[in-house]
């Protein structure tokens, strides 16, 4: 896959090629029927319906943009039209479900460094950073019988015109020097993620551990004393690992080691 696939690709305002990407992800489990919307409010909230009325695994919804995107804890999603890539996948996954927090922001990581070269990290569960900025994010939404997998990525234009978001977010095009296809990225992912998420539903034990170690390598939280905020509630401490389950655990300063199974890590 190459970084540019044509002239100034995917510049400001492009419209997704959608054929390039049915003619990349072809072969996978995941990524069809691919479901394309210039605009939408929500594409998890939009595939969630077509969950629960049978749509198949691996459903494919993508957007150039998303009016009203969600990000985890209830925040909302910048919108960067014809910039950014933000798209939901309808999955059934049979193994438990802390195991797609790690294979979709591992996926995310993997992909971003193999089309652009840059180094990512992980910040606990499932923020994908370069250089300590946050590049994507990842909402999972769990019901009986589905989950809906969202993702989003600061792909091409530049965030440097809202301070308060620049000082903890970058684009991969303000990172890299130069645009990035967002098709080539896509599917990168898109094929990553269909390798574990077919490791994940046939490997048992060994392949979740395997995925947990993997996931492990790339966070940047642990070995580091952090904040981490939980609603209006604060817990302060030494993030020294993760459990077996991707739990964090945060020793506190009292000394007590507590697992943590939800947050956002703020330093």
């Amino acid at each position: 896959m190459s970084q540019h696939s044509g002239s100034n690709d995917n510049g400001a305002g492009r419209v997704l090629d959608t054929e390039a990407v049915r003619a990349g992800v072809r072969e996978l489990r995941l990524g069809s029927p691919l479901l394309y919307f210039p605009s939408i409010n929500s594409t998890n909230t939009y595939a969630a319906s077509l969950a629960r009325g049978g749509a198949t695994e691996g459903t494919l919804l993508v957007s150039d943009d998303q009016t009203a995107g969600r990000g985890r804890i209830g925040r909302i999603w910048k919108s960067l039209p014809g910039q950014q890539l933000s798209f939901s996948l309808v999955l059934r996954p049979a193994f438990p479900p802390h195991f797609l927090v790690m294979a979709s922001a591992l996926a995310v990581a993997e992909a971003i460094t193999a089309i652009t070269s840059l180094e990512t990290g992980i910040k606990w569960p499932n923020d994908v950073q370069v250089d300590g900025y946050k590049i994507c994010g990842i909402l999972i939404e769990t019901s009986p019988g589905y989950a809906i997998l969202g993702i989003g990525i600061n792909v091409n234009g530049s965030l440097r015109d809202d301070p308060e978001l620049a000082a903890r977010a970058i684009t991969l095009a303000d990172a890299a020097g130069h645009d990035i296809s967002r098709e080539d990225l896509l599917i990168a992912i898109l094929c990553r993620l269909d390798t574990l998420y077919s490791s994940l539903t046939s490997g048992g034990d060994p392949a979740w551990q395997g995925l947990r170690s993997d996931w492990r390598a790339r966070l940047v939280t642990l070995g580091r004393r952090i904040t981490l905020l939980q609603g209006e509630h604060t817990v302060t401490g030494h993030a020294e690992d993760v459990d077996a389950n991707g739990a964090l655990l945060l020793r506190l300063d009292g000394g007590v080691l507590q697992t943590v199974t939800w947050g956002d890590v703020q330093s």
